[in-house]
C-alpha cells in the first residue's frame, strides 16, 4: 500500500511534466527539476498560511488536472508524446521508480545525530501534524527555525498513506534525479555517447566529492535526510537547468522556482542561491542572443527576478516568519535569539579583514575568527584536509576547474566559450566568498568548541563542491551537444570526438575509484538489514510504550545515563506525536540527555557521564519535572548514581525499574508511581 502512495506521488508529478512540457514547451529532461521547485514553493506558502492540508490537495489537483488535459489529444492536433521520451526524462524516471522500488523493499531507517534531531523529525512532525514542522511543539527550549524546504518536498511523497523514513530518502534521491535529468539537457537519443557517460558521472559525484576514505561502516550518500547534499545539487541543478533552457530554447522563468527551491533548504546556504542567481543573470545579461541593445530591459528583468526569487524565500522565512517564532519563544521562556544577527557579522567580519577596530562581542571572537580562517587555510591546502577521492580541498578546486577548461575547449562558437569562461571564474570567484561565510560562521555564530575543530567543515564545504562540480559538468554536456553537431570541418569532428572521450575517460576512473574505496554491501547497493537493528529496537519499545500506556496528552521526562544527547533526540523522534520533554532547565539548556545525580556524586574522571552531568539535588529534579508539565518519567537506562540520588522520590523507591517490570513512572502527589506494564523490556522489543 505504501509503495503505491509513493506511485501516486510520482503519477501526479509525471502529469505536471507532462503539461509543462506539451503546453509550456519545456523541455521533458528539464520538467522535473522546476515541478519539485514549483511544488515546494506552493507548499511553503500554505505552510506559512497554516493550510497545508488543503493546499496539498489543490497542488495535487492542479498538477493532475494540467496534465490529464495537456495529455488528452485536442480535436485536429496529433499527440507529440515522443517529446516526453529524452535521455534525461529516460534516466529521471527510472531512478525515481528504481528508489520507490528498491527503498520499500529494504526499509532505511534514519539513524544519524542530525537526522533524528532535526531533518528527520522535521518531516515526521510535518506528516504527523499536516502543519509547518516550525509551529510544532515538541518540548524544547529553542524555536524550530530550519527552512522548510526539504521537509515539504518530502510532505509531497509522504502526503498519501502513513510516516516513513525511507520515503524521505525516495524524495531527496527523486530530487537528485531532477539535477542528472537537467545536466543531461538538451540531449538526444542519437547523442547517447554522451549521455551514457554523463549520466554515469552524476550517479558517481556525490560519493565521489564526500568520501575520503575506504568506507568501514554505511555509507548513507544517497540514503540521508541531511540537507548537505541536496542543497549542492540545487545549486548546481539551477545553473544546469539554465544553460539546458539556453541550449534547447525554453521558457527562462522554468529556473526562478529553482532557484527559490536553492535558497529554501539551509539558512547558511542561502548564499548558494544567490551565487547560481548570480551567475545566471550575468550570463542572460552580457551574452546576448542578439545585438546588446536590443531586448536590454527584458534582460535586465529577468536578471532582477534571479535575484528576487530567493531574496524573497529569505525575506519571508528567515526574516519575518522565524522573527515572529522567535519573539513567541523569547515570550514563553524560551531561548529567543540564539546567535548574532547576519548582518553584523559580516560587517565586523569585513572590518577585521581591513584590520579596522571592532568591540564588545565580535573583539572577545576575533582570535576565534582568524584561527578559524587559518584552520580552513590548512584543511584547504595540506593532506590534513582530505575530503574527497581525490584528496583535500586544491584537487578537487583544479578538477573542477580543469572541467570548466575542457568544456570551454569543446564549445562550438567564441560567445558560448566565454560564457562558460565567465561561469568558471565567477564561480571561482564565489567560492572564496563562500569560504568566507563559513569562517564568519566558525567564528561568531558556532560555539567555540565547534570552531577549534572546525565541526563539520566536509558538510558545509562539499556542499559548494558538489554544486561547482555539476556547474561544470553542465557546461560540459553543453558544449558537447554543440560540438556533436558539427561534423563538417575535420577539425571540430577531432575536438568532440575526443571531447565525448573525455566525459568516457571520467566515468570510467570515477568508477573505479568508487568501486575501490565503497563496498557494496557498505552502500546504498547493498547494506545489511542488521544495519539498523538498534533502531528498530528503539523504535519498536517507543511504539510499544506510546500505543499501550501512553496518551496523546501526556509529557515525557526522560532519563538515559550516559546519554550525549542523541538517545533523547531518538527518543523525541520515536515518541512523537508524545511529547519528550527536554527533561531539564530551558534557561540554561541543562537537559535533552545526560547523566542526572546528586552534585556530590559528580564523576571526576573525564567522560560522557562527566561531560553531560546534571548536578540536580532531589528537590531540583522534583521541581524540574512538575515545573515542566511532565507527567510521566521514561527510565530508558538508570545507572547506580541515579538509584542511590533519587529514589526516594519513588513509591518503590525504583524497585519495579530494577527489576526490568517498568520503564515508565506516572508523576502523583505521593511521588513517581510504577506504571504496572503487562510486558518486559526485552519482551517488547
Amino acid at each position: 500500500m505504501e509503495l503505491l502512495c509513493i506511485f501516486a506521488a510520482l503519477a501526479v508529478l509525471f502529469l505536471f511534466c507532462a503539461f509543462l512540457t506539451l503546453k509550456c514547451n519545456l523541455h521533458a529532461a528539464l520538467a522535473p527539476l522546476t515541478a519539485l521547485g514549483i511544488a515546494v514553493a506552493w507548499l511553503t506558502a500554505a505552510g506559512v498560511a497554516n493550510l497545508l492540508l488543503p493546499g496539498t490537495v489543490l497542488l495535487w489537483a492542479v498538477f493532475a488536472g494540467n496534465g490529464v488535459w495537456a495529455l488528452v489529444p485536442h480535436k485536429g492536433q496529433r499527440p507529440a508524446y515522443r517529446r516526453l521520451v529524452t535521455p534525461g526524462a529516460v534516466l529521471f524516471w527510472g531512478m525515481a521508480l528504481a528508489f520507490a522500488v528498491y527503498f520499500f523493499i529494504r526499509q532505511p531507517l534514519a539513524t544519524k545525530y542530525d537526522e533524528l534531531s532535526l531533518w528527520a523529525t522535521a518531516v515526521k512532525v510535518t506528516k504527523a501534524d499536516n502543519r509547518l514542522y516550525a509551529l510544532a511543539t515538541l518540548g524544547t527550549p529553542w524555536p524550530q527555525t530550519q527552512n522548510p524546504g526539504l521537509p515539504l518536498l518530502s510532505y509531497f511523497f509522504q502526503f498519501l498513506g502513513h510516516y516513513a523514513d525511507w520515503k524521505i530518502y525516495v524524495a531527496y534521491d527523486v530530487l537528485a534525479a531532477a539535477v542528472f535529468a537537467a545536466v543531461l539537457g538538451g540531449l538526444n537519443f542519437r547523442q547517447y555517447r554522451i549521455a551514457v557517460p554523463l549520466a554515469a558521472i552524476c550517479w558517481f559525484a556525490p560519493w565521489f566529492l564526500t568520501v575520503y576514505n575506504h568506507t568501514i561502516y554505511l555509507d548513507t550518500t544517497y540514503m540521508t535526510a541531511y540537507g548537505d547534499v541536496p542543497a549542492g545539487l540545487a545549486l548546481g541543478g539551477a545553473v544546469a537547468l539554465w544553460l539546458a533552457l539556453r541550449k534547447t530554447g525554453g521558457p527562462k522563468w522554468a529556473v526562478l522556482p529553482v532557484l527559490a527551491l536553492a535558497a529554501n533548504i539551509k539558512a547558511n546556504t542561502f548564499v548558494l542561491s544567490l551565487v547560481a542567481a548570480g551567475l545566471m543573470a550575468v550570463d542572460a545579461w552580457l551574452f546576448a542572443e542578439h545585438p546588446f541593445k536590443k531586448g536590454l530591459a527584458r534582460r535586465t528583468g529577468f536578471a532582477i527576478a534571479c535575484f528576487a526569487a530567493p531574496m524573497l524565500i529569505y525575506y519571508f522565512w528567515n526574516i519575518r516568519y522565524v522573527g515572529i517564532l522567535v519573539a513567541k519563544s523569547a515570550s514563553e521562556g524560551g531561548t529567543g535569539e540564539t546567535s548574532a544577527p547576519l548582518s553584523a557579522v559580516v560587517i565586523n567580519g569585513i572590518k577585521i579583514l581591513l584590520g579596522q577596530p571592532v568591540e564588545g562581542f565580535y573583539a572577545e571572537r576575533q582570535s576565534q575568527f582568524t584561527q578559524a580562517m587559518a584552520d580552513m587555510g590548512h584543511q584547504f591546502w595540506t593532506s590534513d584536509g582530505r575530503l574527497s577521492m581525490i584528496g583535500q580541498g586544491r584537487n578537487v578546486v583544479v578538477l573542477i576547474l580543469l572541467v570548466f577548461l575542457v568544456a570551454a575547449i569543446c564549445a562550438r562558437g567564441r560567445q558560448l566559450k566565454l560564457r562558460i569562461g565567465c561561469i568558471g571564474v565567477l564561480s571561482l570567484a564565489c567560492f572564496v566568498g563562500y569560504n568566507l561565510m563559513l569562517a564568519l560562521s566558525y567564528g561568531f555564530i558556532f560555539k567555540p568548541d565547534q570552531a577549534v575543530g572546525l565541526v563539520d567543515y566536509n558538510r558545509y564545504i562539499y556542499t559548494y563542491y558538489i554544486g561547482w562540480f555539476f556547474m561544470a559538468l553542465a557546461c560540459w554536456s553543453t558544449a558537447l551537444q554543440t560540438a556533436d553537431g558539427e561534423q563538417k570541418a575535420p577539425a571540430r569532428r577531432w575536438i568532440a570526438l575526443a571531447g565525448q572521450a573525455g566525459v568516457l575517460l571520467m566515468a570510467a576512473a570515477m568508477l573505479v575509484r568508487v568501486n575501490g574505496m565503497i563496498l557494496p554491501q557498505l552502500s546504498v547497493l547493498g547494506f545489511s538489514d542488521g544495519e539498523f537493528a538498534d533502531r528498530k529496537t528503539a523504535r519498536a519499545e517507543a511504539d510499544w510504550l506510546c500505543s499501550d500506556y501512553l496518551n496523546e496528552n501526556d509529557r515525557v521526562f526522560f532519563v538515559s545515563q550516559g546519554d550525549n544527547g542523541e538517545h533523547w533526540f531518538s527518543a523525541v523522534f520515536d515518541f512523537y506525536p508524545v511529547l519528550v520533554d527536554y527533561s531539564g532547565v530551558g534557561a540554561t539548556q541543562e537537559g535533552g540527555g545526560g547523566t542526572f545525580g546528586l552534585p556530590e556524586l559528580e564523576p571526576q574522571e573525564e567522560g560522557v557521564k562527566q561531560r553531560y552531568y546534571h548536578p540536580y539535588t532531589a528537590e531540583r529534579l522534583d521541581e524540574t519535572v512538575r515545573a515542566n508539565g511532565c507527567t510521566v518519567l521514561y527510565l530508558q537506562k538508570i545507572d547506580d548514581i541515579f538509584v542511590q540520588s533519587y529514589q526516594n522520590l519513588f513509591t518503590d523507591h525504583l524497585a519495579a525499574a530494577q527489576a526490568g517490570q517498568t520503564l515508565l513512572y506516572r508523576v502523583t502527589d505521593a511521588g513517581y508511581e510504577p506504571v504496572t506494564m503487562q510486558m518486559s523490556k526485552e519482551a517488547a522489543q
